[in-house]
């Protein structure tokens, strides 16, 4: 299916983003998916008067069953939320570790056209008026009443329900690009971070171009973080002011020079309309925890302090805290144990892990087996003793705590 924003031509299936509310929604069921992408939900919005079919993934750690997550909302679920799934997986694997695992939202559609839309317009790409019974566009400029449901149905239900972090992402695509925007310009304060991809500017006379030029004041402030892009759309509908408009909206942001908003904006000129979505999400996260990533230090000069002080930033970035991911530095530390001369970096990290997961007895069993390498016999069996009694079922930890006490 080509993309959404040709209306003569092809159908639009796009994403939106939410607003601020608080209505009661009740989710009439939960149906498995697949094992590993979470669950279907089925909730009934009041404020929309239907039922709505939202997407829920919800990453696993059996060792910290209790640990809390950013959140994704994405639009348009049915092309794009098994996407944005494999994406945050992948990228928050332990020996890939660019972002944080991500509880993924996503929004599937009843009217996209409706909800999608920021104002009413019979318009379509072209400018051409459709003002017949059967205009795709008839019940256009519902992104209000689709914030709400959003702000005041969605959000509490997902807080109430899942372990979630006060982090939450926007992600739309075309249609739903706009609706990103839209949120970012009113409603700023629903989300953090916002992703749009190729938004499609054209709609209602440049209704939201306009918005921005009059919204977006010289030197206001606005702390969050925007990821934009656009594929080669015009290359489908020559002459037409696709990009043109994506870069002005660019432009304007520049020109702006709007405190606190961090954002990027890439243009991908071999895509279409349809595939820019691929290389967009995953830029998109890229970009919105390019910092996350420790800065480069050799297995010989890494410590602690250094660990601490860059988690103590993400922490303060992001606005929740955020400590050093126990298995991944637990898994690092088992490499520099390895080796004589880095045995000892390793067990500092080792002894990190044990003070910031204080009831962990992974952290303090692989701490024994570090100081048991390092012939610190005495400092092997008190952390045993710790891991024995923060985990008495576990009969390797028992074993290996006699073989100490031989």
């Amino acid at each position: 299916m080509k993309s959404g924003f040709l209306k003569k031509n092809f159908t639009f299936v796009f994403f939106i983003l939410p607003l601020f509310f608080s209505f009661k929604a009740n989710a009439q069921k939960a149906e498995p998916i697949k094992s590993d992408q979470g669950e279907v939900v089925t909730i009934h919005s009041d404020i929309l008067n239907e039922d709505r079919r939202i997407l829920i993934y919800t990453p696993k750690d059996s060792a910290n069953p209790e640990k809390k997550y950013p959140v994704i909302y994405v639009l348009d679920a049915d092309n794009h939320f098994t996407q944005m799934v494999e994406y945050s997986k992948y990228l928050s694997r332990q020996d890939v570790y660019v972002i944080p695992p991500l509880i993924v939202v996503g929004i599937t559609n009843t009217d996209r056209n409706r909800d999608l839309t920021p104002s009413h317009s019979n318009a379509d790409y072209s400018g051409k008026p459709d003002t017949t019974a059967n205009s795709p566009y008839k019940n256009s400029g519902g992104n209000e009443h689709f914030f709400q449901f959003i702000q005041k149905e969605l959000m509490p239900y997902v807080i109430s329900n899942y372990k979630t972090q006060p982090y939450r992402i926007f992600a739309g695509h075309s249609f739903g690009a706009l609706t990103t925007i839209n949120c970012l310009i009113n409603y700023p304060d629903m989300f953090d971070a916002y992703i749009a991809v190729s938004p499609s500017f054209w709609w209602d006379q440049k209704y939201l171009l306009k918005l921005a030029e009059k919204k977006l004041k010289a030197g206001s402030t606005l702390s969050k973080t925007l990821f934009f892009s656009d594929g080669n759309e015009d290359s489908s509908s020559p002459g037409s002011p696709f990009h043109t408009d994506v870069l002005k909206f660019d432009s304007l942001l520049k020109k702006r020079n709007i405190k606190g908003l961090d954002f990027e904006y890439i243009p991908y000129p071999i895509e279409s309309h349809m595939t820019v979505p691929i290389k967009s999400y995953y830029d998109g996260l890229r970009f919105i925890y390019h910092h996350w990533d420790l800065p480069p230090v050799s297995d010989k000069e890494v410590n602690t302090e250094i660990i601490m002080k860059h988690y103590k930033g993400l922490s303060q970035r992001f606005g929740y805290p955020i400590l050093p991911d126990e298995a991944y530095f637990n898994n690092w530390a088992q490499w520099l144990v390895k080796n004589p001369a880095t045995l000892n970096n390793g067990i500092k990290l080792l002894e990190m892990n044990t003070i910031n997961y204080p009831s962990s007895s992974r952290a303090f069993a692989a701490l024994g087996a570090a100081y048991a390498m390092k012939g610190e016999k005495q400092k092997a069996i008190t952390s045993y003793k710790k891991a024995n009694e923060l985990n008495p079922t576990s009969n390797e930890i028992k074993s290996r705590l006699l073989e100490l006490q031989k």
